[in-house]
């Protein structure tokens, strides 16, 4: 096996935050069983993990974790099992032996998430069915039926957005463990003390990924815009919007000395505004 390219396949990533079949799981155990490199190649991901989860820690909404929470209480109870389609069902369990009882495994966190969505589903279809037979209460069905339908639907927008936002949490955390992307931490400039942006640059793609972690929010015709400075020369990288917890991708960048950001109009301005300068700092190449 050539652990290093197993290792940058992204197939630990994926292990690591539960989004891959059981078979698949098998396979990276016994790889880490093998091979020390991959277990401290998934040691440094969890590592990793926990650091982005404190960077971009957010209350999750109390009606997503009110399902979350009915539907694992749910999984526990063999009628809500059968209640699954064959492939979505847990295998059976052998009975306990003399070596003792098998821990149950904890639900993956995408089976869950089918499970809530499943579940949703089969008790919309059951109230259909029981209101169907009260033709009285017709207009009540229809508004709860309205109300169900509307749950159903939002949860499936929430489950397509979790999705995404799993996506791009696994894209930034390769690029948090990707030696070549150099991270500058940008403080505030004179009346601007305490603000913070943090830059990601990898001279090798000319590749800049922007995350503004505390910039005040700008007026409605301006807009901040990043330059990177080389000799003294401002040179453009876009403009990018604040109160957005994720990373930003700008323009490449060939050469920097010093990245710094600059108050301009909205739409950017083809030369900085020195004087608007809210965030600078040196490039971190280390």
């Amino acid at each position: 096996m050539d652990v290093q390219r197993y290792i940058s396949s992204g197939i630990i990533e994926s292990y690591v935050v539960g989004i891959i079949t059981e078979q698949e799981a098998r396979e990276v155990e016994q790889a880490i069983a093998q091979h020390p490199e991959i277990q401290a190649a998934v040691d440094a991901c969890r590592l990793d993990m926990e650091r982005y989860v404190q960077l971009y820690a957010v209350t999750p909404p109390k009606a997503i974790r009110k399902r979350l929470l009915e539907a694992i209480d749910q999984e526990e109870l063999p009628e809500g099992e059968t209640l699954l389609p064959e492939e979505l069902r847990a295998p059976e369990m052998p009975s306990p032996s003399a070596n003792g009882a098998r821990e149950r495994k904890p639900m993956p966190p995408q089976r869950i998430w089918q499970f809530a969505f499943l579940l949703t589903l089969v008790a919309l279809i059951i109230f259909v069915v029981m209101s169907s037979n009260n033709a009285s209460s017709a207009k009540e069905y229809q508004q709860k039926y309205d109300e169900e339908k509307a749950a159903h639907e939002q949860l499936n927008q929430e489950y397509q957005a979790a999705n995404g936002a799993l996506d791009d949490a696994i894209t930034e955390l390769k690029l948090l463990k990707d030696p070549a992307v150099k991270w500058t931490r940008l403080a505030g400039m004179g009346k601007h003390t305490g603000q913070l942006v943090t830059i990601g640059w990898n001279p090798q793609s000319k590749d800049v990924f922007l995350l503004a972690q505390s910039l005040p929010a700008p007026a409605a015709d301006q807009q901040y815009q990043l330059w990177a400075i080389v000799n003294g020369k401002p040179v453009d990288a876009g403009v990018f919007t604040t109160g957005d917890s994720k990373l930003q991708k700008m323009k490449q960048v060939t050469a920097a000395q010093v990245f710094a950001i600059t108050l301009e109009k909205k739409g950017g301005s083809p030369t900085a505004s020195l004087d608007q300068i809210f965030v600078a700092a040196k490039v971190n190449l280390n």
